[in-house]
This record gives structure tokens, C-alpha cells and sequence, in this order.
């Protein structure tokens, strides 16, 4: 789309622009979904977003952002920043929707949470999560990687979303979690319906249901208490009491949404990049120690967190007045692909002089992923047996990728294959 096509949508006096509040200027409204925009483009997705600091002002409005209300778009790593880091200006209570699909009030612990409440139940999380306790599976996570990649190897071809990235993600979550591997299928079952359907029903139906399996779970381990993560909540204290049945629910709904499909996105762009880009992918197979820095490259050009953000009181930002009730929209690729913040952002350059420079694919601040160690760690494994195991692999001929531009980005369809 050229820029002439970007302006002239942006300053339609149609009927999206006819609804706009009436504080934001019709100048800053984009009335075009910028998710659709960005699927659209496929494999470019990420290039296409990167085209949005050159097209859209540094802040933007949305009137829509797929089936979502609209949301103001800062796309500058530093505005996005200071909104993450201002939680008193900028809240993260009531912005996921699960409870309320369901008629209820019950949070996802902490993401729904500010400080200082926030910090009390992050605690309790970190330390499951810490470097030290992932350091201690990582033999479990390099066995699952290597199951499945042993499983695929002699065939020469795959569909690598649903026989390496749904899966190892979902096997390391169930281990982590201390519950039956076999488990695996419909825990992915209910990770593509959250995340890919567009059937409201279909989505209240596997929140449903996830909702239903964990409460059993804590009722088992409330009956028969073992050394696992929900054994570990049950035994926990917030001031002094123990957690309430919605704090369970909502700590374990949250490491079920955030352990999954984040991690599983994250392998389809890392090796996509690498199926299309064989001089990289050589260079990682001769020096496998270049794959820590070149994981955090691929985190940062192929970033797919999108997260939002309510403004409690008028505010400032960038020039842009925001009115208390305004909803953002937190776009760690959007971030991460700023001119500003990086040289040639849309480029994945595992030479580049600011490679160990901070990014924001986890977030920033208070709320920064509290699973990035794990994260990592997944990654980095999963990339390196990759590389030993599989010999120089691409893009299949007859691969028709989709691209799935959404709360968490994806790649679906993805089919390799290698001689």
C-alpha cells in the first residue's frame, strides 16, 4: 500500500472516522485494521509492520482492531515504554476478556493486576520461574526437543507447526506444571481456539472447558497435595491467608495462555526466517555459539505480543491528549521495529552493532514476562537440536503460509522441507 493509499484512508470521512470520540483528531485515525493490514502480508507481516513508522503518525488511532474496540497506537519504543512503566496512569486491570465471556469477575494473576497489589502475587511466580528452577528441566527440555525432532527427521518434510512448535511448548508447560504428557493434544486443541477462531462461541466453549480442567486439577491437589506448581499455589500465602479459589483459577489460566501459544509463535517466525534465509541458517550450524545473541535478534524483528492498556486519567503522550476510559495498545513489534531505538529494524542482522541492546518482545517494566527465562531457554534448545538434527531445511514448494495477526502474532502452515 503506498503512503498516498495510507493517507487517503486515514482522512476518509467515512463512516469509521464518523464514529470517532471526539477528542482524537481525525488526522491520528487510521481506518483501516491494521491486523488485517499486517495478515494480508504473509510472510512480509513483520516488514509490513515496520512500514507503519514511515506511513501513521508515531501515534495513531484505530477504530477497530479486529473484533476489539478502538485503541490508540503508539508505535515509538520510547512513548511505549513510559506507558509500561506508569501503571498508575496507564492500567492493566479488566483488559483480558475470559472472565467477562464467562459473566465473571475473576483476573488473570498478575497480568490484570497493578502495583503495589501487583507485586505481592508476582513474587510468588518468580520463583517458580526463575533461572535457577528452568536451569533444573533443562534436561527434560532437551529430551522433549529431541523426541521430536528424531520422530520427523527421516521423513525429509513436515508441517512444523503441528509436528515441532505446538507441540514442544506444550510438553515442556505439562512438565512444568506436573501433569499427564497425554494431555498434550487438548491442551493444543484449546490453544488454537483461543487464539485462531473467529467464532465467539467456539471461544467461550474452550474457556468453558479450560476453566472446568483447571478447577479439577486444584481440587486434586487439594485433596492429595504433591511438589508441583499448583501444589505449590495451594500452599502460598497473600497477607498472611491463603490464595481464594479465584487466585488459583486466575494464576493457573494465566501460565496456560502465556506458557503456550507465545512460545509456539515464536519457533514458526525463528525458523520461517531461517527456511528463507539459508546464509543465516549456515552460519548458525557452523557456529553454534552465535545462537544466544541470534535467538534475541529473531525475538526482536519477529516480535508478536500485543497487549492493551486503559487510561485512568488524562493524560499527555507524544503530543496526543488521551482522555481517561481510552484504550492502548501495547505493540511489542511495533517497538521493537523503530527506527529510533534500532538501526535498520526491519532487518535480522546477527552482526548488528546494537544486537545486545535491551528489546521489548517481552514487555518492559513491572509487568515484563515473567516467563522470558524459560522462554529462552525453549528457544535456544529447540534451535540448537534443530540445526544438529535436521540437515539444511526451507520452505516446501506447495507451502502456502498464513499469517495470524492477532493478540499473539503467528505463522501457521508452515511446511519445511530438507534432503
Amino acid at each position: 500500500m503506498t503512503d498516498d493509499a495510507v493517507r487517503d484512508l486515514m482522512m476518509s470521512p467515512g463512516d469509521v472516522l464518523a464514529g470517532l470520540p471526539d477528542h482524537v483528531p481525525s488526522e491520528l485515525a487510521c481506518e483501516f485494521d491494521i491486523w488485517a493490514e499486517i495478515s494480508a502480508a504473509g510472510i512480509g507481516a513483520h516488514q509490513r509492520a515496520a512500514q507503519f513508522h514511515q506511513q501513521l503518525p508515531p501515534i495513531f488511532y484505530v477504530p477497530r482492531l479486529g473484533y476489539l474496540p478502538g485503541a490508540w497506537v503508539p508505535q515509538k519504543a520510547e512513548d511505549l515504554r513510559r506507558i509500561l512503566q506508569d501503571t498508575d496512569t496507564f492500567s492493566s486491570q479488566n483488559t483480558m476478556p475470559f472472565a467477562q465471556m464467562l459473566g465473571e469477575h475473576w483476573r488473570l494473576i498478575p497480568l490484570e493486576m497493578d502495583p503495589p497489589e501487583h507485586t505481592k502475587y508476582r513474587a510468588l511466580i518468580n520463583t517458580l520461574l526463575s533461572p535457577k528452577k528452568v536451569a533444573a528441566i533443562d534436561d527434560s527440555i532437551s529430551q522433549h526437543a529431541s523426541n521430536l525432532i528424531n520422530a520427523l527427521v527421516a521423513n525429509k518434510r513436515c508441517n512444523f507447526n503441528q509436528a515441532f512448535a505446538d507441540q514442544f511448548p506444550t510438553l515442556i508447560f505439562l512438565r512444568l506444571m506436573g501433569w499427564p504428557e497425554s494431555e498434550a493434544p487438548r491442551f493444543v486443541k484449546w490453544t488454537h481456539t483461543l487464539v485462531k477462531s473467529q467464532d465467539m462461541q467456539e471461544v467461550v466453549g474452550a474457556v468453558v472447558q479450560i476453566k472446568s480442567y483447571l478447577q479439577q486439577k486444584i481440587e486434586q491437589s487439594r485433596i492429595n497435595p504433591v511438589d508441583d506448581f499448583t501444589g505449590y499455589l495451594l500452599a502460598s500465602e497473600i497477607d498472611g491467608r491463603p490464595l481464594t479459589d479465584d487466585e488459583l483459577l486466575g494464576f493457573c489460566f494465566l501460565v496456560f495462555i502465556g506458557g503456550l501459544d507465545t512460545v509456539a509463535s515464536s519457533l514458526g517466525f525463528h525458523f520461517m526466517h531461517l527456511a528463507l534465509h539459508p546464509e543465516q541458517q549456515a552460519d548458525l550450524r557452523a557456529n553454534p555459539d552465535k545462537i544466544p545473541l541470534a535467538v534475541e535478534e529473531l525475538l526482536r524483528a519477529y516480535s508478536i505480543v500485543n497487549m492493551r492498556r486503559i487510561v485512568t486519567r488524562d493524560v499527555e503522550v507524544g503530543g496526543v491528549r488521551m482522555k481517561a476510559g481510552d484504550v492502548v495498545l501495547i505493540s511489542t513489534e511495533l517497538g521493537n521495529l523503530d527506527p529510533d531505538a534500532f538501526a535498520r529494524p526491519a532487518e535480522v542482522d546477527f552482526e548488528r552493532e546494537d544486537i545486545t541492546k535491551p528489546h521489548m518482545a517481552f514487555s518492559y517494566g513491572p509487568h515484563r514476562c515473567v516467563g522470558s527465562h524459560l522462554a529462552r531457554r525453549e528457544l535456544r534448545i529447540a534451535l540448537q537440536l534443530w540445526l544438529e538434527k535436521v540437515p539444511m531445511f526451507r520452505l516446501a514448494d506447495d507451502c502456502q503460509p498464513i499469517m495470524r495477526a492477532s493478540g499473539v502474532f503467528g505463522m501457521d502452515n508452515l511446511v519445511f522441507e530438507w534432503e
